[in-house]
């Protein structure tokens, strides 16, 4: 059976939002563990200040109907928008593999 990685790299707003980013990054991690298919999640920042997050699914479905979930929560917005005063969404590239 193949696994499904979700690649996205995005820079911060500003460069002192790190320690934002880590508290924020903490609370994903305490959410997407309880999904159904969730395998793993890593983070990182590169010596340029861009973030990348590497989240492994046990299938792309898996990754979907999380995606799906996240979005039909009532605190979805609320949440973008924090993101969004962290990340600088116009740099965030999302790659999407099958791991053979």
């Amino acid at each position: 059976m193949s696994k499904y990685f979700a690649i996205v790299s995005f820079e911060l707003n500003d460069k002192n939002l790190l320690n934002d980013w880590k508290v924020l990054s903490k609370e994903i991690d305490e959410d997407i563990s309880q999904a159904d298919g969730f395998i793993s999640r890593d983070s990182g920042i590169d010596e340029n200040g861009k973030v990348y997050c590497l989240v492994k699914w046990q299938s792309e479905a898996h990754q979907q109907n999380f995606r799906k979930q996240l979005e039909a929560n009532e605190n979805w917005p609320k949440t973008m928008e924090r993101f969004g005063t962290i990340a600088n969404m116009s740099t965030m590239t999302p790659n999407n593999l099958e791991v053979l």
